[in-house]
């Protein structure tokens, strides 16, 4: 009965966890995607990856009314539309 309970719990934390994106970096990017009028998302569906980018993006943000505004929203909404399928491509030059 230990041996079971020692074996199951050995199970548990040799199994890898899937780390969500942390609380506060979801809030803290959800008040900027509001800013920059970025309409309804599910911030708890956002990847790990899609969270780091849009922090990483949204730290270094231009000003709303600088000619750079339009073409930075844009690449808000198109990490917003990642869906993991990127990683299926190569960024070597085929022959």
């Amino acid at each position: 009965m230990i041996r079971a309970g020692l074996v199951a719990a050995l199970l548990a934390l040799a199994t890898p966890v899937s780390a969500a994106p942390n609380e506060q970096l979801l809030r803290s990017i959800e008040s900027r995607l509001v800013f920059w009028n970025v309409g309804p998302v599910d911030y708890k569906a956002l990847t790990t990856s899609q969270a780091a980018a849009l922090h990483m993006k949204l730290t270094n943000a231009p000003s709303r009314f600088s000619g750079r505004a339009a073409m930075f929203r844009q690449e808000l909404l198109t990490i917003l539309r990642w869906d993991g399928s990127e990683k299926k491509h190569s960024l070597k030059k085929s022959d």
